[in-house]
């Protein structure tokens, strides 16, 4: 199943350690990684982009969540923002509200974390990993993504049915 997750550590050498358990998976076929980014909260409260992943395809909701995520001093790159663009306008804002609003609790001020979206059939093996190393993980699927996409929409499915 296709998720967006969030996994927050307390400093860069955790998430270090997080992104080569991630990518490690990746390579053993555990889960699939489309692409992440880290990212760092400073003591000042702003959120700045350490590291994007160039090689992955985030989905709008991701990139969304990333441009949320950062402030202005963290632009998502423009081919993040140029994907983005092929979805309607604040048409998951609402919902990336609600998932930023869920994790900020423990993306304090000094903690770092990765923003990825996988594919994964059995999220126990990633929750350990992560867990093992001090990371704190939040995730969405696709489907309550959609789901939560059509209750803005007023109910409406994608093919215009109820």
């Amino acid at each position: 199943m296709r998720r967006i997750m969030v996994i927050v550590f307390d400093n860069e050498t955790e998430a270090e350690k997080g992104k080569s358990k991630l990518l490690q998976l990746d390579s053993e076929g555990s889960i699939g990684t489309y692409g992440y980014a880290v990212v760092a909260k400073k003591a000042d409260d702003t959120v700045v982009l350490r590291q994007l992943d160039r090689h992955g395809t985030l989905s709008p909701f991701a990139n969304s969540l990333l441009g949320s995520l950062c402030d202005s001093a963290c632009p998502v790159p423009e081919s993040a923002a140029t994907q983005a663009g092929d979805s309607p306008p604040d048409s998951n804002g609402a919902n990336t509200k609600k998932f930023i609003r869920d994790m900020t609790q423990v993306l304090l001020p000094d903690r770092v974390a990765i923003v990825a979206e996988v594919e994964e059939e059995w999220p126990p093996l990633l929750d350990r990993r992560m867990e093992s190393i001090g990371g704190v993980l939040f995730r969405w699927t696709e489907s309550e993504v959609q789901h939560a996409i059509e209750m803005e929409n007023g109910g409406l499915r994608r093919n215009g049915t109820s």
